[in-house]
């Protein structure tokens, strides 16, 4: 009897194997991470729930992460807010150029349409297991830039698969290029693009300041990721151990969002102790700039963004008060 009950014990317990597909290079804070949160499911499921890392973009860009996890090729993705982009525009909303001064408004906004977001993708057959910062966006470029004239005189990088970007660029009278993100530092090394707009931990990680020498300090857009697993895989996992699940990947998503809110200075000074010349503005260089996004920006409506969580995230800013950001 009590070996017949061990193999029907075991004949009930049904392994949920996981892939989870990240852009993040092997090393990485990003990469560190998936791993903690891989190695606190096995722990917390009794080897029940197996999530295996596919880093460093192996399974291509993020257009095709959220391909194949459509086609459940893969089951989970840490993605940028271009790969979440391609489930649910309304991310970019957050994403918006010189919306935000700083984490503590980017923090506020994202409370307040968070509780939609999640519903957005949950329409859409995927869950939210939590948010996370990928960090400030500059721009970093082959050649000093102060002002929108100097961009448009190089060929600005822009995510292959994005059916609006490169488009929009070029309305506003720059030189776009689409390529996949792992195809960025060829394209720096060839001369086929000159500028990219990222953050400076994901420069660092991927080397790409070895040729785009220079970074414009100007914080262009704080950008927000997400890990995400297809609702189909996450309602395999038995009822008892998705809150364990969720804790654990909200723990470390939480200590990540702490790092990287550091490690970007750390990274920037890091790269110019290897030759990265950061560019420092002027009051009348940034207004410049400034003056760009309120020619612009209405263009990014029903585009780059879907037109309600445009309008809603603008609104919201514009009555966010110092009450707000004391009471996220």
């Amino acid at each position: 009897m009590g070996i017949f009950a061990t193999l029907g014990m075991g004949a009930r317990m049904q392994v949920i194997n996981v892939k989870m597909a990240s852009l993040a290079p092997e090393g990485s804070p990003w990469h560190q991470v998936l791993q903690d949160i891989s190695q606190d499911w096995r722990d917390i499921s009794n080897n029940q729930v197996r999530l295996q890392i596919y880093a460093g973009g192996v399974i291509g860009d993020e257009s095709d992460m959220v391909r194949k996890m459509r086609l459940n090729q893969v089951q989970a993705a840490a993605l940028t807010a271009e790969g979440l982009s391609y489930i649910d525009k309304g991310i970019y909303g957050l994403s918006l150029p010189l919306l935000v001064d700083n984490y503590t408004e980017l923090d506020w906004l994202r409370a307040q349409v968070e509780p939609e977001l999640h519903q957005r993708f949950e329409d859409k057959g995927f869950v939210v297991l939590s948010w996370a910062d990928v960090g400030w966006v500059y721009w970093f470029t082959r050649e000093p830039v102060r002002t929108p004239e100097d961009l448009r005189s190089l060929r600005l990088f822009t995510w292959a698969g994005d059916p609006h970007s490169p488009r929009l660029w070029k309305e506003a009278g720059f030189q776009a290029v689409s390529l996949s993100a792992v195809d960025i530092l060829p394209g720096l090394q060839t001369g086929l693009i000159d500028a990219i707009d990222s953050s400076p931990l994901t420069v660092a990680s991927f080397q790409w300041f070895g040729i785009a020498k220079h970074m414009t300090n100007l914080p262009w857009a704080a950008m927000t990721g997400g890990l995400i697993i297809s609702q189909q895989t996450w309602n395999r996992v038995p009822d008892g151990l998705r809150p364990k699940l969720l804790a654990a990947v909200q723990k470390h998503a939480q200590r990540i969002k702490d790092d990287i809110r550091y490690k970007d200075d750390e990274a920037i000074a890091v790269m110019q102790e290897h030759g990265l010349r950061v560019i420092d503005i002027t009051e009348s260089e940034k207004e410049q700039w400034h003056r760009l996004i309120d020619q612009y920006s209405h263009m990014l409506k029903g585009t780059l963004v879907d037109s309600a969580m445009y309008e809603r995230v603008l609104s919201l800013k514009d009555n966010m008060d110092s009450t707000d950001l004391n009471n996220p």
